[in-house]
């Protein structure tokens, strides 16, 4: 018989199996005194007692094991080896007799055959691409009710990509440069060449404009990628980019939302970013250029494992190419999106948490740690890094969004405006690329301060220079002589 003495509730008494066998016998444990405490416990180790509760959230031990399918499915993953999924093939170079181009002169095909310092006017990246589109959009709109204030939805579109190409944060301070150096803005790209849209046109023009039409010309001029073979999805590259909202980062008590409601408080990494959207874009990787080929808008507060696993979830639905590898950071790391890939038959190299430790993950290096259960038994650790590298180079992607686009606050709210002002930056990229392509300077690809100058610029004093650099030599350069090569007719 086990008498357990307590000095704050009553006595417990605990009589043994003996004890009806055998006369009892009584044993007395003083529970105040830690020895005979722990004593206590140990004899009646068959009382049952609360198990300690655990910190922290409970796990599902079933994710710690793999189906069979598993197993099975390590054969349907790519049989490339990593040196050649880096391998691209280069973009052929046209000759100046297929570039043939309304409103595009033999002197501007030679200038950018020979001078390698001329880098274009910004009329060519609408000369080259195909911008009727938009015209038909107006058409379809306004039959359907849209009003357009008699102005074309095509002029506003190119002064807004003309307004990011420069890198002005906003069509007010764009207007006001325009104003005060009173540029001869080209005007053989524009339907009205007597109207320049103030700030209430453009805005009620884009508000009007549905997002999923620049959707639709943002994949119209991806298809001509593929089919010019500049880009190819064999290996995408997933971020995040984020972009603040045009309204302050206080919550209103009042309306018991931001001022955006649509938009979230973004905190990452212990850094306050504050109230906006998250930017998710894919891009393709494709040897010496990097392709955007999709982007989603979530909320700032959104974690990243959901904005990665719905981001491709509509990407596959769009019908592209299935991709062979997909690379990320850290940030969406979890066994349900690797296995979500690997399930494709899709290699996922995310990058796994220093931290985890009950995951089959190998330290690459300093930086890479990969879970080894859903990459290809026979790719090296070298192999690995050469491949994990690739992922940096959506870092310069979004570089230039900030540094060239000043785009890292938007100049709207809402999660429709703030998409359509990230659509226009990436249909922005396309065309600059597409026109790299159809004007026979591939290597201006992938730079992002090309076509940046207008045919109403005093070109003749920056055509010299330009020449000099190129190798070439001024006979008479005392003379000066203004060209009138930016003549029609």
């Amino acid at each position: 018989m086990y008498v357990l003495q307590y000095t704050r509730k009553p006595s417990v008494t605990q009589i043994q199996l003996t004890d009806y066998i055998y006369d009892p016998v009584r044993i007395e444990f003083d529970m105040s005194d830690k020895k005979q405490y722990r004593r206590a416990m140990k004899a009646i180790h068959t009382v049952p007692r609360r198990k300690p509760r655990k910190r922290g959230r409970k796990k599902d031990i079933t994710k710690l094991f793999y189906k069979i399918d598993h197993f099975i499915k390590k054969g349907d993953l790519t049989p490339i080896k990593p040196d050649y999924l880096r391998r691209f093939r280069s973009i052929p170079i046209l000759p100046l007799s297929e570039i043939d181009y309304e409103g595009i002169t033999d002197y501007e095909k030679l200038m950018l055959k020979a001078l390698l310092g001329f880098s274009g006017f910004f009329d060519e990246v609408i000369l080259c691409n195909d911008f009727t589109y938009f015209d038909d959009m107006q058409e379809q709109l306004e039959q359907s009710g849209v009003s357009f204030r008699n102005r074309f939805l095509h002029d506003i579109i190119i002064y807004e990509l003309a307004r990011i190409q420069i890198g002005i944060d906003n069509y007010t301070a764009f207007v006001n440069a325009v104003r005060y150096f009173q540029p001869l803005f080209p005007n053989g790209i524009l339907h009205d060449t007597d109207y320049f849209p103030d700030v209430d046109l453009v805005s009620h023009v884009l508000r009007a404009l549905p997002l999923e039409m620049l959707q639709e010309y943002f994949f119209m001029l991806l298809d001509e990628m593929y089919e010019y073979k500049i880009a190819k999805n064999r290996i995408l590259i997933w971020d995040g980019q984020f972009v603040h909202s045009n309204c302050s980062d206080h919550f209103n008590e009042e309306k018991e939302s931001y001022n955006d409601p649509d938009a979230g408080f973004c905190r990452h990494q212990n850094k306050v970013y504050g109230v906006g959207y998250k930017v998710s874009t894919i891009y393709a990787y494709c040897g010496d250029r990097t392709i955007p080929i999709f982007c989603e808008l979530f909320a700032g507060d959104t974690d990243e494992y959901t904005v990665l696993r719905e981001t491709f979830e509509h990407f596959f639905s769009v019908g592209y190419e299935d991709p062979l590898v997909v690379l990320a950071d850290a940030g969406p790391y979890s066994l349900e999106n690797l296995k979500y890939f690997f399930d494709k038959g899709i290699v996922p190299l995310i990058n796994s948490k220093k931290s985890i430790k009950n995951h089959n993950v190998m330290q690459l290096n300093d930086t890479y740690y990969l879970n080894m259960d859903f990459v290809p038994e026979e790719w090296t650790r070298e192999e690995l890094i050469s491949l994990m590298n690739i992922r940096s180079e959506i870092e310069r992607q979004f570089s230039h969004n900030i540094v060239v686009y000043h785009a890292r606050r938007a100049n709207v709210r809402g999660k429709e405006m703030v998409s359509k002002h990230r659509y226009l930056i990436l249909i922005l990229d396309l065309l600059k690329i597409l026109a790299a392509y159809k004007l026979g300077r591939p290597d201006l690809i992938g730079k992002t301060r090309i076509f940046s100058m207008s045919k109403g610029i005093s070109f003749y004093r920056l055509f010299p220079h330009l020449a000099q650099e190129a190798g070439f030599q001024i006979f008479f350069p005392q003379e000066s002589v203004m060209p009138t090569l930016f003549k029609e007719g």
